[in-house]
């Protein structure tokens, strides 16, 4: 009887014992399944976390270049608009320069080819001629004075929308509408 006693308690303490091992083995497996869950959940954080500060510093500093970019070329603008308009009044300059030239050598021509009789005469065509000349420069003059260049101000037109890759350019090879950008003038 004590034998059958003891192995009642044997056989009671194997069965506990495996119970107990049971338990650890199942609450061991339910605590790192658990972390692996955490760990994924975590390192998915951790990444959308990390991407969204990475593109935002991006988003920043294209920002950043494109302004500076914008600045550098209103500045090369306006610089070649005021060359541009010097260059012109230079060469309206050098054109009247040049036609009064032609002018007062036809004149001198006309002069020598008309045959004067008298001194009053001579005196009288020479009048009317300059009269001419002085007209033709005060229409020159007035012409010049006339004339409104564009304004030397830059005036930015409506920013410029990229259009994002899409299925259809990523896989299809189609490529989106472009975007055009328009520059306009003050008058």
């Amino acid at each position: 009887m004590r034998k059958k006693k003891q192995r009642n308690v044997k056989s009671r303490q194997i069965v506990a014992a495996g119970i107990v091992s049971l338990t650890v083995v199942l609450t061991a497996s339910a605590g790192i399944s658990y972390a692996d869950m955490d760990a994924a959940g975590a390192m998915a954080s951790w990444f959308a976390k990390k991407t969204e500060r990475v593109l935002l510093g991006l988003d920043q500093s294209m920002k950043s270049e494109t302004d500076t970019q914008k600045e550098l070329l209103k500045k090369e603008l306006q610089l070649r608009l005021e060359a541009s308009a010097r260059s012109l009044e230079s060469f309206t300059d050098e054109q009247k320069r040049l036609h009064l030239q032609v002018l007062e050598q036809y004149a001198q021509s006309l002069l020598a080819g008309t045959e004067v009789q008298t001194g009053q005469d001579r005196e009288q065509i020479l009048n009317k001629l300059q009269a001419i000349l002085d007209s033709a420069k005060e229409a020159m003059d007035t012409l010049a004075g006339s004339y409104m260049p564009p304004a030397m101000v830059f005036t930015p037109s409506a920013p410029v929308v990229l259009v994002p890759p899409t299925v259809n350019s990523d896989v299809y090879g189609q490529k989106p509408a472009a975007t055009v950008s328009h520059v306009t003038y003050n008058q």
